[in-house]
């Protein structure tokens, strides 16, 4: 008589109810880290979007500004919010940040069309997070540094509570951590 080699039905039962636990433990864990690059990715944008501000102003030696955007359909910016909506003390930045530039002819410290250095849409990032800033708006000086404020603090949050928070304080110093 030949024996026949192979696993039974309860061994490959078995087998796959292993991997069903480990899988159930593991993607809310990958689900988690993956939030937390999300949020790590927007914030190393905006910090870069921050130094561009710092060098635009040292480089054409006039005041850059910076506001919470507010986006046409066509994913155009339309200009600053004039007042974003406040909660707790803190403003909700809820498309975006606008760095632009005055241009000559224009109305000076506000927004005309075509004035935009560049833009960091939020609504694109796929966490969809809040953007809370301390301030409704803030200029870069053109000796590179903060202009009429103290400290500019940025805090996303994500719905499932991550949170990383971007501070910047005199003269143009950037910190990172998480809230």
């Amino acid at each position: 008589m030949t024996r026949m080699h192979g696993f039974s039905l309860l061994q490959v039962l078995m087998a796959l109810l292993l991997c069903g636990i480990a899988l159930s433990l593991a993607i809310p864990a990958w689900s988690g880290m993956v939030r937390e690059r999300t949020l790590q990715a927007y914030i190393s944008r905006l910090n870069v979007l921050l130094l561009r501000a710092r060098n635009d102003a040292l480089l054409r030696q006039q005041s850059v500004h910076v506001c919470a955007v507010n986006m046409k359909q066509n994913q155009d910016p339309q200009g600053c919010f004039a007042n974003p909506q406040s909660r707790g003390g803190v403003r909700h930045w809820s498309e975006g940040v606008l760095l632009y530039q005055d241009r000559a002819g224009g109305r000076p410290a506000r927004y005309d069309s075509k004035e935009a250095l560049q833009v960091l849409p939020l609504k694109a990032t796929p966490a969809e997070p809040q953007l809370l800033v301390s301030v409704p708006y803030f200029e870069v000086g053109e000796w590179g540094g903060l202009k009429g404020v103290q400290s500019v603090s940025f805090m996303l949050q994500d719905r499932q509570g991550s949170c990383q928070q971007l501070l910047v304080s005199t003269p143009m110093r950037i910190r990172v951590s998480p809230c």
